[in-house]
Order: structure tokens, then C-alpha cells, then sequence
């Protein structure tokens, strides 16, 4: 159930703009804010402000949201942008547009960095909501069982003004998948012989904190062809994991595609939602198969607390290391690396047959 409650009684914003930084998987997990967003506001205007894409890995915003009617237009800047001549150009650039209301949906970066966002939107809008300056909306709050909250709850906590969202509804993560995106998915899995019964699998990740390793999906894909001799296998990621992934190809024994850096984040989130499952790190493309109704089978490290970017949905099994969650260990890589070494092949390859069995 959704109730809205405008911001304004007396007039309703008629351009918004809405700060949100990040890429494939950032963008999906705030679906369901902007789509409150949208519905609040059905005929304003949505300008999104964010970062350009830090890498080749990372797809820019307007790529998952294109179609979906939840924005109008995008203003990108490269992140750390600290050139005076270039952020006046940029805050000029906004004020042109003359903003009703801006909504922050940027990660919780801590009380100096609301701060600064704070007086940042104001200048561009008298009606500010979304900053994080409550200790509960910076960081993510436990919810039992060794478990937080996700940080699609954290960001739709923080535009609670707006109505209340039941993420347990799929429609707030609803791509909106047009008929030529789906239809190109299927032409590509009948154009390279993939069964009706096929394995998602991405082995990439933005960050090397979160690589289970080369050899560890090796042996798992060996595992898995013996357990699981008759099942496809679609490989998913950006193009320059296109030759890594090529070389664990020979490991599998059934049809194989891999599609790194070979369709948009939309097509990908089309033939996901065909998948019978998905296997693979805690990434872009998790979020696009959970989105799309797929079941998951996620490997993750121990970087973030157990939870926040878990994929939303029923019936997901997510491999973390436990015990290994420190805060203040997060950004260390070697730390990290003996967290995503505990889980083990055997662990992976019985949660992957009990989920397709």
C-alpha cells in the first residue's frame, strides 16, 4: 500500500531535482524512491543530478531508468569535481532550471557531507528533503538476526514525507521493460541455443574487495556441470570482463553465452528475468535479476554490513562471511579477501542444486 502526502499544500513542485549518485545496482536499489517520487508528483518535471561513470564497469543512471517515465532529464559531474571555475559553471547550469524541490538519495557519507550537501541543494531550491542528518538514516540499523536493513529502506526512510512504500510490491521495482527490450532478449538466447533452462552468472564487481576469485568460480563451474549436467549458462558483465569470463567457458559442459559488455543494462535485466537462477557476486547485475523476479545465489564480502545490499525478494540465498563484518576493516582489500575466501565451493555449489532442484 502507498499513501502520498504532497510536500506543499498550496502548490505542487513543478520541477524537482533529485541528487542521486552511483551506477547499475546504486540505480536499481533507489527504484522504488523514485518511483514514490513520481508518484507524489505525477506531472512535475524530475531533473536527476549525478555522477558520470567512474569506469568502464559502472553504467551511467539514465541507462537503467530510460523508458520508465521516473525522470525527465540528467545532469551528470564527475565525482570529486573541486574546480572552482567548474563548479561555478555547474551551479549556474542548475539555477537556471529553478527548482521547486531537491531530494537527496546519495549514500549516508556522514554529518560533514549532509552538511555540505545541505547548503549545496538549498541554493538551488527553498524545499530541501532526503538529508541524512539523523544518526539512524546515517548508518543502517539492525533488524534482528545478525541482519540491517536494506539501503533501499534506508533511502525510502528518508523521503518518508512523501507516503510509505511496501517493498514486498514488486511494482516499486518495476523496470518497465518495453516489448522490443524483452524481444531482443529472447532473440539473443534463440540465436546462440540457449535452453528455456539457463544459469545467470556475473563474476565481476566495481571493486576488487568483493572478487571470490578466477579459480574458485573455475572449480564451481565444475561442480555445478557435474551436479547439474543439462542446465545453460548466460554470462553477464561490463566489456572488459569479456576475455575473463571467456576463459572459464571450457569449464562449463552445456550451452554457453556471454554477453559482457554486449547489451544495455535494460536488455540484461530482460533475458535475467528469464534465468532460472542467478549466480555471482554482489553487483549490478544481482540487483537486475532480483529486480526482474529472479532468484538469487549472491556471493558476498564482508565490506558492508550483512543486508544492506543483499537483493531484495523472497527465496535469495546470500553467502556471507560470518563474523567477519568490521567497519572499520571495510576498504581493507587483504582483510576482505580472507572474509570471501570462508565461503567455500561445496557451500556454494549445494545452494545453487537446492535452489534449481
Amino acid at each position: 500500500m502507498s499513501s502520498t502526502r504532497p510536500l506543499s499544500p498550496e502548490i505542487l513542485p513543478v520541477h524537482i531535482l533529485i541528487y542521486r549518485l552511483g551506477s547499475l545496482g546504486d540505480t536499481v536499489v533507489a527504484l522504488p524512491a523514485f518511483r514514490l517520487i513520481r508518484q507524489t508528483y505525477p506531472d512535475a518535471r524530475i531533473t536527476v543530478l549525478t555522477n558520470a561513470p567512474v569506469s568502464d564497469k559502472a553504467a551511467p543512471l539514465e541507462s537503467v531508468l530510460e523508458n520508465t517515465g521516473l525522470i525527465n532529464a540528467a545532469i551528470h559531474y564527475p565525482v570529486g569535481l573541486r574546480d572552482p571555475a567548474q563548479l561555478a559553471t555547474l551551479r549556474a547550469k542548475l539555477l537556471a532550471e529553478h527548482f521547486d524541490l531537491a531530494v537527496s538519495l546519495t549514500a549516508a557519507r556522514g554529518l560533514a557531507a549532509s552538511l555540505r550537501d545541505w547548503l549545496f541543494l538549498r541554493t538551488l531550491s527553498s524545499k530541501v528533503i532526503g538529508i541524512p542528518f539523523a544518526r539512524r538514516d546515517l548508518v543502517c540499523q539492525p533488524v534482528g538476526g545478525g541482519l540491517y536493513e536494506s539501503e533501499a529502506e534506508r533511502l525510502l526512510r528518508r523521503v518518508g514525507k512523501l507516503g510509505t512504500v511496501d517493498l514486498h510490491d514488486p511494482k516499486w521495482r518495476d523496470l518497465a521493460l518495453s516489448p522490443d527490450e524483452i524481444s531482443t532478449a529472447a532473440r539473443l538466447l534463440t540465436d546462440a541455443g540457449i535452453p528455456d533452462d539457463f544459469l545467470a552468472v556475473s563474476l565481476g564487481a566495481k571493486s576488487p574487495l568483493k572478487d571470490w576469485g578466477t579459480e574458485n568460480w573455475r572449480d564451481l563451474f565444475i561442480q555445478i556441470g557435474r551436479d547439474l549436467p543439462a542446465i545453460g549458462l548466460v554470462l553477464f558483465g561490463s566489456a572488459d570482463e569479456f576475455s575473463r569470463n571467456e576463459t572459464l567457458l571450457p569449464s562449463w559442459r552445456w550451452q554457453c553465452l556471454n554477453l559482457c559488455g554486449k547489451t544495455s543494462p535494460r536488455v540484461s535485466a530482460a533475458v535475467l528475468g528469464r534465468a532460472r537462477l542467478y549466480l555471482g557476486h554482489d553487483s549490478g547485475p544481482m540487483h537486475l535479476a532480483a529486480a526482474s523476479g529472479t532468484r538469487c545465489v549472491s556471493i558476498f564480502s564482508a565490506q558492508s554490513p550483512p543486508g544492506q545490499w543483499f537483493p531484495f525478494g523472497e527465496g535469495h540465498v546470500n553467502l556471507y562471511p560470518q563474523g567477519f563484518y568490521d567497519p572499520m576493516r571495510a576498504a581493507d582489500l587483504d582483510y576482505q579477501r580472507r572474509a570471501i575466501a570462508t565461503i567455500g565451493i561445496a557451500e556454494a555449489a549445494a545452494a545453487v542444486t537446492s535452489c534449481l532442484s
